[in-house]
């Protein structure tokens, strides 16, 4: 993860679009990080960064507005613990 502030966006996709071509529309959003296909409750987990929160909600609407994006649902960063 990047420093700054870093959310987890978890996407529900469109039954009719495979999951691969909205992953790949996600992934060219700027500030997308990393993008990966599930299973449970979301289709998708995208996680981005930005330092700035202005464009940190930039980057969740360009995400929210790719085609084949139903709905999704942000959670911030607070604190990141790394295993050592």
């Amino acid at each position: 993860m990047e420093r700054g502030l870093n959310v987890f966006i978890g996407v529900v996709s469109e039954e009719k679009t495979p999951t691969s071509e909205i992953v790949r529309r996600i992934a060219r959003v700027e500030g997308v990080n990393t993008v990966y296909e599930l299973t449970g409750n979301f289709d998708i987990m995208v996680q981005a960064s930005s330092h700035a929160a202005s464009e940190l909600n930039k980057i969740i609407e360009r995400v929210r507005a790719c085609e084949g994006v139903v709905s999704s649902t942000t959670y911030l960063v607070l604190q990141r613990h790394d295993n050592r």
